[in-house]
């Protein structure tokens, strides 16, 4: 497949990778994966613990949301039975194997969107564009989105992590955003670099570009922004409404 950058889990002799740029799961198995019910047995173990390793946000893993919904349990072993097929390799001994790939996130999800841990701002202010700081001058061009380059930082990607300010308040959290646009867009995207987020076509053509200061919680699954980058953010009606509606891409370390 094409420029995959994959962070690779081997458990139980079953080898699994992780696209974040896809959110989704990678696995070699055989071509009748259906009729192999030791190797499916096996998947099966192994997916359970990479989904335990997976941040869904703060202090929970997505291994136990899943474990604590119906739905979610259902969603994956049905994803396990019916894995999409991707490619086909063959080695040199005749042997013929199918790439698998299982997304992370689905139907059951909906669900799985926290409560917010604390107030937001997020919904303060009146998300009208037209009164932010970005229109006292003409000749600026009102930011689209946000690219948060959290490399460096030890952050691990999750399913919903949440942008803090230096002292721990939220700017933004999977249960403050627009519901609706969090289940048709996603929450955020992940990029293995600058270049790839800039191509996230959800951004538009002026994103604004943002650096981490470091990551936070028990996961590691929060960033935390400057005061300065947390200040341009909530003084800006615009780019309060850009989080509401998802527009944002964090750029991770290859794992």
């Amino acid at each position: 497949m094409a420029q995959f950058v994959l962070a690779f889990l081997l458990i139980g002799g079953v080898e699994l990778e992780v696209d974040w740029s896809e959110l989704s799961v990678h696995f070699y198995g055989p071509v009748n994966l259906a009729s192999d019910t030791f190797y499916k047995g096996e998947l099966e173990a192994s997916l359970d613990s990479m989904l335990a390793t997976i941040p869904l946000y703060g202090e929970l893993s997505l291994g136990d949301a899943v474990a604590r919904s119906r739905d979610a349990q259902n969603y994956f072993q049905t994803a396990l039975s019916y894995p999409q097929v991707v490619s086909t390799r063959y080695s040199t001994a005749g042997e013929v194997q199918n790439e698998y790939v299982i997304s992370l996130v689905g139907p059951f999800l909906e669900e799985l969107i926290p409560r917010p841990m604390q107030p937001s701002t997020l919904h303060e202010q009146e998300p009208d564009a037209s009164t932010g700081p970005e229109q006292n001058n003409l000749s600026s061009i009102p930011s689209t989105g946000f690219i948060i380059d959290a490399r460096g930082t030890g952050f691990r990607p999750g399913i919903f992590p949440r942008l803090l300010d230096p002292q721990g308040n939220v700017i933004l959290d999977a249960g403050n955003v627009d519901r609706d646009v969090l289940l048709e867009r996603g929450y955020v995207h992940y990029a293995y670099s600058p270049r790839a987020a800039l191509q996230t076509r959800e951004l538009g053509l002026n994103p604004l570009r943002l650096i981490a200061e470091r990551a936070a919680g028990r996961d590691r699954c929060d960033i935390v922004l400057s005061a300065a980058d947390a200040e341009r953010i909530l003084d800006s009606p615009l780019n309060l409404r850009l989080l509401c509606e998802c527009m944002v891409t964090i750029i991770i370390d290859r794992q």
